[in-house]
């Protein structure tokens, strides 16, 4: 189930968002790399005041938040991660299509994002496509990461 951000959702959030990184990202990205995108150590007070402004859809699994996706107002994806142990289930594509779907209610014609080098595969399966490589650099380290977007909005989307 895919339900709108509620306080208290931030611990779980911050907790996801690390282990991400921590268990997912450092196959593809260095021990340095994913130390400067995410401390190890959650930060649930970074997430209760990041979420409050951007309310995430979250997704729920035997009552517990397992994914969670940020949806700008233009389209913009902002964040897009899953619980390690929960990857490979559907999470993070219901995710997209919950996105997708709620951008063409907004009348947007464009969804956009800087997808990592783990996430670029579930976006292209999506209908995103790479418009440009991207090389960022945060807090000393250079990171690659792909601007996809997905400008073929439709109802007809799965």
């Amino acid at each position: 189930m895919i339900r709108n951000y509620q306080h208290g959702d931030h611990h779980a959030i911050a907790s996801i968002f690390s282990k991400a990184i921590h268990e997912i990202a450092c196959d593809v990205y260095t021990l340095e790399q994913c130390n400067a995108w995410s401390e190890k150590k959650p930060n649930p007070e970074h997430w209760e005041k990041r979420c409050a402004k951007k309310n995430p859809f979250v997704f729920i699994k035997d009552e517990r938040v397992v994914g969670f996706l940020e949806l700008d107002s233009d389209g913009h994806i902002d964040c897009l991660y899953v619980h390690p142990q929960e990857t490979r289930k559907g999470i993070a594509s219901a995710l997209i299509d919950h996105a997708v779907k709620a951008s063409m209610k907004l009348g947007l014609t464009r969804v956009f994002v800087e997808a990592s080098i783990c996430a670029k595969p579930v976006f292209e399966k999506k209908g995103f496509i790479v418009t440009r490589e991207q090389q960022v650099s945060l807090r000393g380290e250079t990171l690659i990461n792909y601007m996809m977007e997905n400008t073929k909005l439709s109802p007809a989307l799965s």
